[in-house]
């Protein structure tokens, strides 16, 4: 028996999960320079970081929708597709592992729920008769997102959506509504990062509906983390370091929609390989070493952004000019929500105006 070696296996993620949070924090800070200079009617002093479309879900499911039809990418936020596409891609391969790896929301949310074991000696566990019905927010909040963006639009609808002067600025709006919080904005804010103190994951358990997509996908992943029940010892520290508090010391295989992938359990595994990310195999499957299943992973992602790259997917057709005039005008009801963009494209007069402007 050979004891697995701890300190490399955390090391590995957790070490892919701050180089991924700083890179979301300097395209911030490029995007946030990039935008206030632009709405200031100055030249910004750098570029507009493309990356930033990530957080654009709504334009990025419309966007799938449209190119598995045979819409092709479509120009405006292509960005958006390629990150999404990339997310999907390699949560299906190694189950769920965006949300353990890269996701940026999920690094900040295991974050405070250590800084919860420094300040407070340990997080609280929710009782079943409540953790069950909190996990099903999630999916509710998936079924809006796909309802709202695969069913309540038509293909014409869609491209609409896509095409219009709200979508050309999202990025922008998400940066002004963060920037200039409404009251209840920060007091939502606030519970979910006092509430990620005191309960592990708060947010990733209960309320992330891209959590729940890819959850869904992970089910289908052929790379899981599974045990040897031949070599496994019943010590059950694997079940105790779960943070999906899942009762791996008596699974097989981690097939339930709330793994991650995060191989905490592998990591505190006294026994070499008993613990794995494996391919399904009445035989026990090809056996990935933590760090290779970490690269898989992450390589799956890099690799679809690059395609993207090299096949002219990545900057959008929204050129400096348009941003520049358009986000003079952001505050205008055309700009300020859906509605406010579908009534106005009701009104043949406005709607000519600002596609002027945009055209000048």
């Amino acid at each position: 028996m050979r004891r697995s070696k701890t300190l490399p296996v955390i090391r590995t993620r957790r070490l892919v999960q701050v180089a991924f949070l700083l890179l979301m924090v300097w395209l911030g800070v490029q995007f946030t320079l990039w935008a206030l200079a632009h709405t200031a009617g100055n030249v910004p002093p750098v570029s507009r970081p493309a990356g930033v479309e990530g957080f654009l879900p709504i334009s990025a499911l419309m966007s799938l929708r449209l190119a598995l039809v045979g819409g092709g990418v479509h120009p405006v936020h292509p960005a958006g597709l390629a990150i999404l596409v990339a997310v999907l891609a390699m949560s299906a391969l190694v189950a769920k592992s965006f949300c353990s790896h890269l996701c940026p929301v999920g690094t900040l949310s295991e974050g405070l729920g250590r800084l919860g074991v420094r300040l407070l000696g340990r997080t609280w566990l929710l009782p079943r008769w409540l953790d069950v019905p909190l996990r099903a927010l999630k999916y509710v909040l998936l079924v809006f997102f796909l309802w709202a963006t695969w069913v309540a639009l038509d293909l014409p609808g869609v491209r609409a959506f896509l095409d219009s002067p709200y979508n050309r600025v999202a990025d922008t709006k998400m940066l002004l509504f963060f920037a200039h919080p409404s009251r209840l904005t920060v007091a939502v804010l606030g519970v979910v990062v006092i509430g990620s103190v005191l309960v592990r994951d708060l947010w990733c358990r209960y309320l992330c509906p891209y959590g729940a997509l890819l959850g869904i996908l992970g089910r289908f992943a052929p790379l899981k983390v599974a045990r040897d029940a031949g070599t496994c010892i019943d010590c059950r520290k694997c079940t105790k370091v779960c943070p999906a508090r899942l009762p791996v010391h008596a699974l097989t295989r981690m097939a339930s929609v709330e793994c991650t992938s995060c191989q905490d359990c592998v990591a505190v595994c006294p026994v070499r390989d008993c613990l794995a990310v494996r391919t399904p195999h009445p035989a026990g499957g090809w056996l990935l070493r933590p760090a290779t299943a970490v690269g898989l992973a992450v390589g799956i992602y890099l690799g679809i952004t690059v395609a993207f790259r090299v096949n002219g997917h990545w900057r959008g057709v929204v050129s400096e000019g348009e941003y520049a005039r358009r986000l003079q005008e952001i505050d205008s009801p055309l700009y300020t929500h859906v509605g406010g963009m579908a009534a106005a494209e009701k009104r043949p007069d406005t709607t000519a105006l600002v596609q002027s402007h945009g055209k000048k």
